[in-house]
């Protein structure tokens, strides 16, 4: 479990108040890149009638963020000019029932994105037919902060509306996203992050709004039944329902687990094994249950024996004291509310929290969370559920060290098809899953990480209008294949074994070539004669704080792809593209080492550009490359790729490859053993019953080899390389 605690988590059972926020942060925001998010509407409101507003915390200070502009602003009392609805005589906090002006129709959003810098605690609000009604008191001091939407308040002005979340920190170790349901569902989601590296990561819900709703009362037992609102079409937490309230039916529904774990321990010991947090050793004296850890003697305490609300929301005193008080305090609640913690096992004996196949199969558990943690229901099984569902990394949260850009998939993925200029299929019947490609270049590693090579390229429909040509060597060199507007089926050739990288384009795709030495300012460098094709001049002796700007003409705002024509004969290398001298980041790229400063390859990111005449930069924090052109090209016109109707079928693999932090296991249930070995054989790692997720950030950077040893007796080995 990695031991993080952002804001994240700090709000996420916060959602359902109206007073005023307090929080003062002093963490650093500065982010590695600003993020584009774009919202892709599959849902059955019209784009008019889905209103976003985004606030979070940029340096201390609330902000919201202007969605139609990305602009950030201070929150202020001077921003509640909207009037909101009074139920009975409740004006709101500021006494005259206005309300902030911080939202704006997806209509209105260009292009339907908006760039997200260094923030914390942010959220992005996503609602139906009205706006919410959020009260803005101030940027800092006392009051400051906003009053949210409050499910239990009666004459809550935001009564009646649907509206989801999405919850988000941008800072210097990367993104931390995700969706969340820790206070109730309202409405499908989905969500996707691309990142360098061809990281890719997907969460979100696989179905219909209104099969959701049936799932949920043909199956939910009557302890949970009252959570669905049949008037509002929603599904509450359970702590937000008069049942599991004090006084309710349900008000002491974990107290006889909490009881008996908490006498159990009296007279012997509780260890588990936390994962990376380490293995834990604890007894309870009065109602205190404290933890030592065996590597180091770190302490752990639970201060009290914690009541049934406090297990379900993460609160009081399961999230109270200091750092390893909460590593603690998150592993026993979620321990109880998958009721993990075996009464049966003699104490003393280490029990296993990781092993996700006992979780949710012994009463009293949150029936509420093994419900979205359905595979039929969440991508993966993976939600946030409850607050502390990332222990063991069972929650929605998607972390990308380098991220590139993110969609919102309003109504979440069910009944979605591949779109794009191009289409990849399982077979050459164009049957199982399709995954869509949009303009732009796509390395081995990033096709793997979006499912391709790992099947091979069997089948590939290129749309009208756009152009894919296949390459043999991983920097889009070697020998082609180029494809137009046929449907290819290439199952019988060669090329779907030896394609690396591949580039997606329109047929007539209209590019602005700039050439690097014709900049129109600079820092550090010089020009050189290059052997490149074509001849001329490049940039080089470029050194760490060098940087070279040039004028462009963008005819309109959109996503670019921003192509690099460079060379190098050093490692982590990198650029990275900004505008108003620095300012702005707009994105960066690795330079790989080429073998030489006149081998030259290409490197691309995506971009988001407003439209008009100004100047770009390219600056470095390394140095050690040369620069030869660069290429922008629109891809504005086609919509973010898109997988989608996974063949349900017994085959269990691995991905991604090459992987940093996290392997995630496809088919999980069908093996029983899972291990890890260097590739000199020797045994690494070995996981009985693994979960959907297997850590790999302990490893050190190498090849691996992976046993995966099935239920059915067969046995598969594939080999991975770790980054």
């Amino acid at each position: 479990m990695k031991t993080r605690f952002s804001l994240i988590r700090v709000l996420c059972t916060r959602m359902a108040f109206l007073f005023a926020l307090t929080i003062s942060v002093k963490s650093n925001l500065q982010a590695q890149t600003t993020v584009p998010f774009t919202l892709s509407n599959n849902s059955t409101y019209a784009d008019g009638n889905v209103y976003v507003a985004i606030v979070g915390i940029v340096n201390g200070n609330f902000v919201w963020i202007d969605p139609k502009t990305s602009a950030v602003n201070l929150m202020s009392v001077s921003n509640n000019t909207v009037p909101g609805p009074v139920i009975n005589g409740n004006t709101g906090p500021g006494g005259n029932g206005l309300y902030a002006n911080c939202f704006a129709k997806l209509s209105d959003i260009p292009n339907k994105t908006f760039n997200i810098p260094g923030i914390a605690g942010c959220r992005i609000l996503i609602s139906f037919n009205s706006q919410l009604y959020l009260y803005f008191f101030g940027a800092s001091g006392s009051p400051s902060g906003y009053a949210a939407p409050n499910l239990a308040n009666p004459t809550d002005p935001n009564q009646g509306i649907r509206f989801e979340t999405i919850e988000l920190t941008n800072a210097s170790n990367g993104l931390w996203v995700n969706t969340t349901r820790v206070d109730s569902y309202q409405y499908p989601m989905g969500l996707e992050v691309w990142g360098n590296s061809g990281f890719y990561q997907k969460v979100g819900e696989l179905i219909p709004h209104s099969q959701i709703l049936s799932q949920w009362q043909s199956t939910a037992p009557s302890e949970f039944a009252g959570c669905y609102d049949a008037t509002n079409g929603i599904i509450k937490f359970p702590s937000k329902t008069a049942a599991f309230q004090t006084g309710g039916a349900q008000a002491n529904y974990f107290g006889s687990y909490i009881d008996a774990i908490w006498s159990k321990y009296q007279s012997g010991n509780l260890v588990f094994n936390a994962g990376d947090a380490g293995t834990w050793t604890g007894h309870v004296s009065g109602n205190v249950f404290t933890f030592t850890r065996a590597s180091d003697g770190q302490v752990g305490t639970i201060s009290n024996k914690p009541t049934n609300l406090e297990v379900m929301e993460g609160s009081g005193v399961m999230a109270a004291g200091g750092q390893w008080d909460k590593v603690i305090q998150a592993q026993i609640c979620a321990a109880i509310n998958r009721h993990a913690i075996d009464l049966n096992a003699a104490t003393g004996t280490t029990q296993d929290f990781s092993n996700a196949a006992s979780y949710y199969q012994t009463s009293p558990y949150n029936w509420y969370c093994k419900f979205w943690h359905r595979s039929d229901i969440s991508y993966n099984s993976l939600t946030y559920a409850f607050c502390y569902d990332d222990v063991f990394n069972h929650s929605s949260t998607i972390n990308a060290s380098s991220p590139v850009r993110t969609t919102i998939t309003v109504g979440g993925f069910s009944g979605l098809t591949a779109t794009g200029a191009a289409i990849v299929y399982k077979d050459c019947n164009y049957g199982g899953y399709a995954i869509g490609l949009n303009p732009g270049t796509y390395t081995r590693s990033q096709l793997i990480a979006l499912g391709i090579l790992d099947d091979d390229i069997s089948s590939l429909k290129v749309t009208s209008g756009y152009k894919v040509t296949l390459y043999q060597d991983d920097n889009f060199t070697g020998s082609t294949l180029a494809l137009t507007a046929d449907d290819n089926c290439l199952v019988d050739n060669s090329w779907n074994d030896v394609t690396t990288s591949l580039k997606v384009e329109s047929a007539s795709a209209s590019s602005t070539v700039i050439q690097a030495e014709s900049y129109n300012y600079m820092s550090g460098i010089d020009v050189e004669t290059t052997t490149d094709a074509g001849g001329g001049q490049d940039v080089g002796w470029i050194d760490a704080g060098d940087w070279m700007s040039y004028s462009v003409t963008i005819p309109a705002t959109g996503t670019y792809n921003v192509a690099y024509r460079v060379a190098s004969p050093n490692s982590n290398t990198s650029l990275r593209l900004e505008k108003d001298a620095g300012a702005t980041q707009l994105g960066s790229v690795t330079i790989p080492n080429t073998g030489g400063w006149q081998n030259w390859t290409n490197v691309s990111h995506n971009v988001s550009l407003p439209a008009g005449t100004y100047n770009i930069g390219i600056a470095t924090a390394t140095g050690g490359f040369n620069l030869n052109y660069l290429t922008i090209t629109s891809v504005s016109s086609a919509r973010v790729a898109v997988t989608t109707k996974a063949v349900d079928d017994n085959t269990v693999t691995l991905s991604p490859n090459p992987v940093s932090e996290q392997l995630y296991l496809r088919n999980n249930d069908k093996v029983r053993t899972l291990s890890i070995y260097d590739i000199s054989g020797h045994d690494i790692m070995k996981v009985k019953n693994p979960g959907s997720t297997i850590s790999v950030s302990s490893l050190i950077p190498g090849i691996y080899i992976i046993a995966i040893d099935r239920k059915d007796g067969t046995q598969k080995r594939i080999k991975i390389l770790k980054q």
